[in-house]
């Protein structure tokens, strides 16, 4: 039956009805659960009008005393609901049972630098089994990814120069392989575990164990994130955040900036398909090459979809969450304190842009904790999938700003066709479940937003006047009649898939045994003097693609896109000369993930010190299915002759 405060529906296009709710929904949602009036049987009220035995009188007198008992009992819980503090507490994350009041979950994943900058560096140690298993997490049931029977799986905090060591064991009943992804991680000396599936890695089969054991760089500190990084799963849920504390040897930012409370968003679209069944429409003949839009949003693995909104077509096992019952992000205690709020753009297609009522938002870093000049603003945004982002809030001195609300804003670049059950504009509540009147949410209007494409280093950034070596890409979806018109991506002429014959990863062979598949150029290097290069990347697409390099943070010099025809900048041309991009050499931004914009072009510069394979690829879920990804061969000889051994014996020992 359903649960008090919900609404229970099954959408379905059959007769034949199934009114079953899951355990895991009703776990997700068993918190909310307050009956409003307390309910007598029919028995109890006839007591005083019936001419019963002395034994009769004396069971109604009992019943009546158990009727007052259970009012008193109802009317406590009413006024908990009236005071707006639910009873259970019960949650995934994080418990703040120190709170004075009883309050529900708190979706925010509360940080603790604490433990970490103060202290040497060390091994960490976690073992997680992953499998799936069915949930709920904006009310509609899903087939997700689970690790250690989370989603989001764990999050892993540790300080720069500690050694990490992951056990993961496959336990999917679906036989399928899976590889994790330090996502922003430099890897150094650490190129087999990069997790990059097909070329630095061989899958984990079901029921065997692989250890990641590799170390973070002394000079990597920020905000970071794990996810799989085969087929389609970090669509489905297999994913988690990572967070490097700098060593308070090294210098605290928490000191200068004088914020209390560390929390982790991980915000990103949501899809009720299974993220194969995504792929599958996108790549097929019937849609024309536009992303399928998503269903819905998450925050750190929550959020609240409207049943009836879901398409006939599509039948999803769907429960209400009421929005006064959906669980808050902060406890109350945050309130007076200033906070670091990490987001990470944990979603398959759009991005977002954010936004707190009642409240400031100054930009503190990008990506692997590049600090930029942010300045106090109303709300931050565009932040593209695989990209981070932390913010300094400080709250409004208003009465009611306990009513504050984050809002979540998806970016409809790529939204190619509607889908009328997504709600692209969503808030999520802070401090409280109710909501502050419509005339009182927007005080801040005073502060602008604040554009990431446009955000600057905070300090002169110190590199080279010019590069040593160039790379030249086009990124391209094309619908070719020689592949059935279905949309392919390319990087030039490429699609890649992972190596076939033979089929182990490239790290573990020459170059001469890779397949047509492979785009990997290459990139001397010597020991006795540092080598720059240039990659320009080229996007020939109607929609913004944020590419992720892997093993590398970069410098973003020159970004531009083009409103009228093609904005290509090719510096081979004879007409280059008509189309010089204006390069920023003296306060470029460093990251690893970086938005190139539709019909446009980015130059980013790195300095070519991580010998090994490295992937680059779109971070949007889809293009990477479909082919949008290539790497870079970084030092080595170009034959690739000195193969990683340890590479090879990992595969065939799995």
């Amino acid at each position: 039956m359903p649960l008090k405060g919900q609404t229970r529906r099954r959408l379905s296009t059959t007769l034949n009805v199934d009114t079953s709710i899951s355990d895991e929904a009703v776990e997700l949602l068993n918190y909310n659960e307050r009956p409003s009036s307390p309910r007598f049987t029919h028995s109890l009220w006839k007591c005083g009008y019936n001419k019963p035995q002395d034994l009769t009188k004396w069971l109604c007198a009992v019943s009546i005393a158990f009727g007052l008992f259970m009012l008193a009992i109802f009317a406590l819980r009413s006024s908990a609901v009236i005071l707006n503090y639910p009873i259970f507490t019960t949650s995934a994350h994080n418990s703040d049972s120190g709170s004075q009041y009883r309050q529900s979950p708190c979706l925010g994943i509360r940080l603790h630098p604490e433990q970490h900058v103060h202290r040497q560096k060390s091994t960490i140690t976690h073992n997680w089994n992953i499998t799936s298993g069915f949930r709920s997490p904006d009310g509609v049931q899903k087939l997700i990814y689970l690790a250690n029977n989370q989603f989001p799986g764990p999050t892993i905090e540790c300080r720069s120069g500690d050694r990490l060591v992951i056990h993961v064991t496959n336990h999917l009943d679906s036989r399928e392989g899976i590889s994790i992804h330090w996502h922003g991680l430099e890897m150094r000396n650490a190129n087999s575990m990069d997790g990059a599936a097909g070329l630095t890695q061989c899958l984990i089969p079901a029921g065997k164990t692989f250890i990641y054991d590799f170390d973070v760089s002394q000079d990597q500190a920020g905000t970071f994130w794990w996810h799989a990084h085969s087929q389609m799963q970090r669509g489905d849920g297999m994913y988690g955040g990572l967070v490097v504390h700098k060593p308070i040897t090294i210098g605290d930012g928490s000191r200068s900036l004088g914020y209390e409370n560390d929390f982790l968003l991980m915000i990103g679209d949501w899809y009720h398909r299974s993220a194969d069944e995504v792929l599958a429409w996108y790549t097929s003949p019937r849609g024309f090459g536009n992303e399928p839009v998503p269903d819905s949003i998450l925050i750190n693995g929550a959020g609240k979809f409207n049943c009836s909104m879901a398409p006939p077509a599509r039948p999803v096992e769907c429960v209400n969450i009421e929005e006064q019952k959906m669980a808050r992000l902060f406890p109350i205690d945050s309130l007076t304190k200033l906070t670091r709020l990490r987001l990470v753009n944990v979603g398959s297609l759009a991005g977002f842009t954010v936004k707190i009522s009642f409240a400031s938002l100054t930009p503190l870093t990008i990506d692997g904790g590049f600090n930029i000049a942010g300045t106090r603003s109303g709300s931050v945004g565009i932040l593209y999938p695989g990209e981070r982002v932390d913010v300094i809030v400080k709250w409004d001195n208003s009465t009611d700003v306990t009513l504050s609300q984050l809002h979540v804003d998806l970016d409809p670049e790529n939204f190619k066709y509607p889908n009328h059950a997504l709600r692209s504009n969503q808030s999520f509540p802070i401090f409280s479940n109710s909501r502050a009147p419509a005339s009182l949410e927007w005080q801040n209007t005073k502060f602008t937003h604040f554009d990431l494409a446009s955000a600057t280093a905070l300090i002169t950034s110190q590199i080279p006047r010019t590069a040593q070596q160039t790379i030249l890409l086009y990124a391209k979806t094309q619908k070719l009649s020689i592949f059935g018109n279905r949309p392919i991506g390319f990087m030039n002429r490429t699609s890649w898939s992972p190596q076939s014959t033979p089929s182990l990863p490239l790290l573990s062979l020459t170059r001469s045994q890779w397949d047509k598949n492979q785009l990997l150029p290459y990139i001397p290097v010597s020991g006795f003097a540092e080598k720059w290069v240039d990659i320009i990347i080229n996007n020939l697409d109607d929609g913004a693609h944020p590419f992720h390099l892997h093993g590398y943070s970069f410098y973003i010099i020159a970004s531009h896109r083009s409103e009228h025809g093609w904005g290509s900048y090719n510096p081979y041309s004879p007409t280059s000369v008509l189309i010089q991009p204006m390069m920023n050499l003296n306060n470029p931004v460093k990251k690893d993930t970086v938005s190139v914009p539709r019909r446009g072009y980015v130059v980013i510069r790195l300095k070519a010190d991580n010998v090994g394979i490295w992937m680059l690829h779109c971070h949007v879920l889809f293009h990477q299915g479909s082919g949008m990804a290539m790497g870079i061969q970084v030092g080595g000889t170009e034959g690739h002759e000195g193969i990683d051994i340890k590479s090879k014996e990992l595969c065939s020992g799995l």
